[in-house]
């Protein structure tokens, strides 16, 4: 079954990709390495997630305003999502419960799921 990855899905196969490569680290960190990895993989995979939702949700109020109103809110918007996401990447690197590598790994399964979709997209295209 061939999925056909079009602008009204982007979105959707992106957040489908990376909760499936968090399941799949997590468990593969928990098996292959301890439960510290899985537990970091897991975390950190959740933060990036919840990164993108809030950012094409911002996005999305941004382009319905005003350009005078859009540049505060984005300035504003920023400024908390960066705050409330280093407070949180804070309070779980110091509780001890998680491995480093592992919140790394998980924080970044966002921008591998785009590069894999990018790679999918240019050879399907012949590329």
């Amino acid at each position: 079954m061939m999925i056909t990855i079009n602008e009204d899905n982007l979105f959707a196969v992106i957040i489908k990709g990376s909760l499936g490569l968090v399941v799949f680290l997590t468990l593969a960190g928990w098996a292959l390495f301890s439960v510290k990895v899985g537990l970091g993989a897991l975390a950190g995979g959740c933060i990036a997630i919840a990164n993108f939702f809030w950012i094409r949700n911002v996005l999305e109020r941004i382009l319905g305003q005003l350009p005078s109103n859009a540049t505060t809110y984005a300035q504003l918007r920023f400024i908390a999502r960066l705050s409330i996401t280093g407070m949180l990447l804070y309070f779980i690197i110091t509780s001890g419960w998680f491995s480093l590598a592992g919140i790394f790994v998980g924080l970044s399964v966002i921008v591998i799921n785009i590069i894999a979709l990018s790679i999918y997209s240019a050879l399907r295209a012949g590329g």
